[in-house]
């Protein structure tokens, strides 16, 4: 019986959402109509899109703590601001640099990637891992260790009980 009352209830929805496809407006044509190939064609569909101006006014200010703002509305209170039109079609997030090709240099030279420019030494003792850290640290992760099975076996108590 569920069945009868759901398909039925298909072929209802079905039926409303036709309905505008089939009905005829004022000029004699349907309501709704599916586009053509033709209407999808993208130089059809570029020059029925809207002229949105690109430029847009920006208004920047600063505020009594030295913050910069940025809106879409000047500054309610008489704060001195700027008037920015930036145009919506720029790019604005540069582009990452490209890496500029090196000439092959001998095996005998040294390439500049081969000295250690980029290596800057520890600033504090608490940068620099010594044998004492080290054991404290496997110290600490078999206590950790330790710390997680007492609770698996925890939980398979408490699950074994149920």
């Amino acid at each position: 019986m569920k069945w009868i009352y759901r398909i039925f209830t298909l072929v209802l929805l079905g039926g409303a959402l036709a309905v505008p496809f089939f009905m005829k407006n004022k000029q004699g044509d349907p309501m709704m109509s599916l586009p053509t190939l033709n209407e999808l064609s993208p130089g059809n569909i570029a020059s029925k899109a809207p002229s949105i101006s690109s430029d847009r006014t920006v208004f920047k200010w600063k505020d009594k703590q030295g913050a910069w703002h940025y809106g879409d509305q000047p500054p309610s209170n008489s704060t001195q601001f700027s008037t920015i039109i930036v145009n919506d079609q720029t790019n604005i997030i540069q582009p990452p640099p490209v890496p500029q090709d090196e000439p092959e240099s001998s095996p005998t030279m040294l390439s500049s990637k081969d000295s250690k420019a980029g290596y800057a030494p520890p600033k504090n003792k608490d940068d620099v891992l010594t044998l004492e850290r080290a054991l404290n640290i496997v110290d600490d992760a078999h206590a950790v260790r330790e710390m997680m099975e007492q609770r698996n076996n925890q939980l398979d108590a408490l699950s074994s009980q149920k």
